[in-house]
């Protein structure tokens, strides 16, 4: 891959692939960690893809499992997560922020789930080959979040 072609995927794609992986970590250093070495697989992959889409969906895919592999990874050395949680990404607005921070507040399957289908603009069954889990599981996913950030919002509009 020439340099020119990993800086048009970095810039098309690096907001996305960082959100994921913030989303599936939690922690802003693993996140950046996650987006480097997603952009260096996909240096040395020789994978033809097909299309811009195909290309997201492996570089995603990508960040899945290496999120997955720094959160083993961090459990395994018995570290502790930071407690503030990334401000890149979150909203000034008052009502907004609170709605990123409901969203934070999510289980990390949840996260992600709510991460690519309203940020990412993903069907459930496109999330559902992203995350490697059946569509179902997707869509519970989704409706236990929907749930969750409904109760979280209302109790933050009452206090």
């Amino acid at each position: 891959m020439d340099t020119q072609a990993l800086e048009r995927a970095a810039v098309r794609y690096g907001d996305s692939i960082y959100r994921v992986a913030l989303h599936a970590t939690g922690q802003s250093a693993d996140a950046e960690d996650v987006l480097q070495e997603v952009l260096l697989e996909r240096c040395r992959t020789k994978t033809w893809f097909a299309s811009e889409e195909h290309e997201r969906r492996w570089l995603l895919r990508v960040a899945v499992n290496k999120s997955h592999d720094a959160v083993r990874k961090r459990r395994w050395n018995r570290l502790r997560p930071l407690e503030a949680a990334v401000e890149l990404y979150a909203p000034e607005d008052a009502h907004l922020r609170a709605v990123y921070d409901a969203v934070c507040a999510l289980p990390p399957n949840q996260r992600l789930a709510v991460d690519l289908y309203y940020y990412e603009g993903y069907a459930t069954a496109e999330i559902a080959s992203i995350l490697h889990a059946r569509e179902a599981t997707v869509r519970t996913w989704l409706h236990r979040a929907r749930a969750k950030l409904k109760t979280l919002l209302e109790d933050e509009d009452h206090a």
